[in-house]
């Protein structure tokens, strides 16, 4: 890459290499892209409705749906009614859920690991404070 390639094509290339790792991950654990963030959206198991999901994933409630029957059927997801309001689902991740969530986040580790290992470690806290408040003030 040129030295004088714009920061929004130096922005593009670091998506795109990332979206290799995210592609890779997921042909290796047979999930869809929708699936992969919907497990990166939902905490182990905070009791999360799919109302809330849909808004933290900026995806329609029909669309969640989808995501969530097939994470259901496929076990790695369970459906809980609210002991307090029995209109209320949550949903919370199974041990399975769990180890595919794990991989995930173990995998993203190593490309952030990666990425900041270019970086001289005495200028990281002044990367992420810059990258924090590009993407705060966007």
């Amino acid at each position: 890459m040129e030295a004088t390639t714009g920061i929004l094509s130096m922005v593009y290339e670091i998506k795109k290499k990332c979206a290799q790792i995210d592609q890779r991950l997921m042909d290796e654990l047979n999930i869809s892209q929708s699936e992969l963030l919907f497990f990166s959206a939902l905490d182990n198991c905070q009791g999360m409705s799919s109302p809330e999901l849909a808004k933290n994933m900026g995806l329609s409630l029909s669309r969640i749906s989808r995501v969530v029957d097939k994470l259901v059927v496929n076990g790695y997801l369970d459906r809980n009614t609210d002991a307090a309001d029995r209109r209320a689902i949550t949903l919370c991740l199974t041990a399975k859920g769990k180890v595919v969530r794990s991989k995930i986040d173990e995998v993203r580790s190593e490309c952030e690991a990666r990425l900041l290992e270019k970086i001289p470690s005495e200028e990281i806290e002044r990367f992420k404070e810059t990258i924090s408040k590009i993407v705060t003030d966007m």
